[in-house]
């Protein structure tokens, strides 16, 4: 869908990349390699994100100098700062930046139905929260959180599909549901950092459903 939305796959993989996690920093050959996109090909976008201002060039940390250089090594080191590497961060200064964020995140969200459905049919899955990486809050301790007796090898099955499809890592959460009262219990902060977050709670327990279990 976004594919179609910004006429380009490249583009879109690289824009999952930068606002999914706006605090790091790339180099062109690092991309191009991590999303298996050619050089020319992400140089190029990169080259029209940097123009309309959502990414921005910054110098990367100068070498160590060494204690004693000789004349000639100083006139190379010269050069050699010249073509000092470069690397693109987001500007979140960009006008539509929380805008894209927010978009990329909705996305990754409507990825996310199919595992929802699969896992659900796979196992008795009472809660599944969604956070991080789904919400664009970078500040929950885990990307999904899933409570009940669910099949490990099926859950981590659908949850590669996912990865692929959202070319990310999730970093996922599983406890059945006498681990998760118990930390409800002690007031667990792993659970409190979660409900302190941005959060959907695409899967839980009916009203009735939670009396019944508290009994």
């Amino acid at each position: 869908m976004l594919a179609q939305i910004f006429g380009s796959n490249a583009r879109v993989k690289i824009l999952k990349t930068f606002l999914s996690k706006p605090e790091q920093k790339y180099y062109t050959r690092q991309l191009a390699r991590d999303l298996d996109l050619q050089v020319n090909s992400v140089r190029r976008e990169l080259e029209n994100l940097q123009a309309i201002g959502l990414l921005k060039l910054e110098e990367a940390p100068a070498a160590k100098e060494t204690s004693t250089k000789t004349s000639a090594s100083k006139d190379l080191e010269t050069k050699s700062n010249k073509n000092e590497k470069k690397y693109l961060v987001v500007n979140r200064d960009f006008l539509l930046f929380n805008e894209l964020k927010s978009l990329f995140a909705k996305a990754n969200l409507l990825s996310c139905q199919d595992f929802i459905k699969e896992v659900s049919a796979a196992g008795d899955v009472k809660r599944m929260w969604l956070s991080g990486l789904f919400t664009g809050d970078l500040s929950s301790p885990t990307d999904l959180l899933a409570v009940g007796k669910i099949k490990k090898d099926a859950f981590l099955k659908r949850l590669h599909t996912l990865e692929a499809d959202l070319n990310k890592e999730i970093n996922y959460t599983m406890m059945d549901e006498d681990e998760y009262d118990y930390r409800t219990q002690i007031n667990d902060i792993f659970l409190h950092k979660i409900r302190q977050s941005r959060h959907l709670k695409v899967i839980e327990p009916t009203e009735e459903e939670e009396a019944h279990h508290n009994l």
